[in-house]
């Protein structure tokens, strides 16, 4: 989602997401999956067409454009940790959120080093950096796992 058409609609997502407390009422885990899915699920889709042809760039060895991708999808991790962070998480699950949070942005840093390494033609520790993001991406959904989210989760971002 790009341009201000996108902005408009992640603002009114993350205002969706919230308006259900208004009236005061306290956060579960099932309201908690009900407001950030749908955030979740607009990102995936984004994310794939960040990415599609990313693996195939690699192996055809154009990796200035692989790791433009890479840094693409860095910025769209950024932006969904951007819109989940304002939704209440449930106050028994808010140090297991904020771990969660602190996973994303791992993966995130992680998936713009990848992008740096591979626009620097450095393949193997962009390979190496890619099986870190993995690993993050694991992490953050084994933290947020009790969720049951169904687009909350990370997986196949490597492209390597």
């Amino acid at each position: 989602m790009k341009g201000p058409l996108g902005t408009l609609a992640a603002i009114v997502i993350a205002m969706l997401a919230i308006a259900p407390l208004a009236a005061g009422e306290e956060q579960t885990r099932e309201s908690y999956k009900a407001q950030v899915d749908p955030i979740c699920q607009a990102n995936r889709k984004a994310n794939e067409k960040i990415m599609a042809g990313a693996r195939e760039r690699v192996n055809k060895g154009k990796l200035t454009l692989a790791g433009e991708q890479f840094i693409e999808v860095s910025g769209s991790v950024g932006k969904l940790i951007a819109q989940l962070v304002p939704v209440p998480a449930p106050p028994a699950d808010e140090r297991r959120v904020e771990r969660w949070f602190t996973s994303m942005r791992l993966l995130k840093q992680r998936l713009r080093n990848v992008g740096k390494y591979y626009k620097a033609g450095e393949k193997i520790k962009a390979t190496h950096e890619s099986i870190l993001a993995e690993r993050s991406g694991l992490s953050a959904n084994n933290t947020s796992i009790v969720f049951h989210f169904q687009y909350c989760r990370f997986s196949h971002i490597r492209g390597s």
